[in-house]
């Protein structure tokens, strides 16, 4: 008797796996597994979101005019027509390989990458190509050695999840310049916001400088709508024309849109949470350095202490488990023996530092 059966490449493709939570602990849970922004978010969406509640019955605007531009005057961007807006930036990273890689086709990425990368490409048929890293940044000779004329699309995390490295703004460019014509380079900055504003103005310039060039955001991390899946792209006019034509109809919620134009234009939120955030980044460093737990510098909103073996990584993962804090395992970007920890509320890190000390002083 036939059996029904998904697609071949869909049978192979795993499902990306979350963060996560805690769940049957009593007390105070410490969530830092999802680099969430721990002001949440800011208290202008929430206004804008109650304003819509009762509006809930009508569908968006499906051209979504008044999001578009409001990002665009955020960023400094022209031409509203070349953004776009996504139910995630993950919709975004699956929208553009549906159209521009399948069978036969190759996607690349570096070795520690964000995992939808390899999802969506085995989830359209394409093949999936890492290239290795170096002190786990991405390299230029790296990923243009990867390229083949099979390639089609290059994604790139700028800072990268989950290593927080970031390969140079000249650099990119330089990738930009040496790419052939049929590879598509999509720089992923979903967390461009936590380098700084001129980061951010450099990359969106990339976009401009060269038509093989994307960049996608997200609204999920500083801007803390992880919950209402928002995310944005600014691409060149035949590429935005593309994603236009395929992407979903009122695929954004009309919350997200109101709480997405609030956001973006409240700059002094924006501006204290990136406070926040370099502080506190600093001092998980420099704390976790000195506990013998080396770290790198991140660019990001997280942390990778090694704890020098997968085993030992393990204890400490359940210990703070044990403690109602919950980290992220990252063995299955092939670092075993870290974790990610996120940039939490100020009590929230010293919690965690406290017990990373009570558990190296032990073990």
């Amino acid at each position: 008797m036939t059996r029904i059966r998904p697609l071949p490449h869909i049978e192979k493709t795993k499902p990306y796996v979350p963060g996560g939570k805690l769940h049957g602990t009593d007390g105070r849970i410490v969530m830092l597994a999802s680099n969430e922004n721990p002001f949440g978010p800011s208290p202008k969406a929430i206004e804008a979101m109650q304003e819509v509640a009762r509006q809930v019955h009508v569908y968006p605007d499906p051209d979504y005019g008044a999001l578009r531009s409001a990002i665009a005057d955020a960023k400094g961007i022209a031409d509203v027509s070349r953004v776009a807006v996504s139910a995630g930036s993950d919709e975004i990273i699956h929208l553009l390989t549906q159209a521009y890689a399948g069978p036969g086709d190759e996607v690349l990425f570096t070795e520690h990458a964000f995992s939808m990368y390899q999802v969506s490409a085995l989830g359209h048929g394409a093949t999936p190509v890492t290239v290795p890293e170096t002190d786990m940044t991405a390299g230029f000779n790296a990923l243009l050695g990867g390229v083949t004329e099979r390639t089609r699309i290059l994604f790139l995390a700028n800072p990268n999840n989950p290593t927080g490295t970031i390969m140079p703004v000249e650099d990119l460019a330089r990738l930009q310049d040496a790419l052939p014509p049929h590879v598509l380079f999509v720089i992923d900055g979903a967390y461009a916001e936590y380098v700084g504003e001129q980061y951010e103005a450099d990359i969106r310039d990339l976009v401009d400088r060269k038509d093989n060039t994307v960049m996608i955001r997200t609204f999920s991390k500083i801007y803390g709508l992880a919950a209402l899946r928002l995310g944005w792209g600014y691409f060149p006019a035949e590429i935005a024309a593309t994603f236009q034509r395929i992407r979903p109809p009122f695929n954004i919620n009309a919350f997200a849109v109101a709480a997405g134009m609030a956001s973006i234009a409240d700059s002094e939120f924006i501006a204290q949470s990136r406070a926040h955030n370099s502080e506190w980044r600093d001092i998980y460093v420099s704390r976790l350095n000195a506990m013998g737990l080396p770290t790198p510098e991140s660019f990001a909103n997280f942390v990778i202490p090694d704890f020098g073996s997968p085993e030992r990584a393990a204890e400490a993962h359940e210990f703070l488990k044990q403690n109602n804090v919950l980290v992220r395992a990252i063995g299955g970007y092939g670092l075993p023996s870290r974790l990610r920890i996120s940039i939490g509320s100020a009590e929230d890190n010293e919690t965690v530092l406290s017990l990373l000390g009570t558990f190296t002083a032990s073990r």
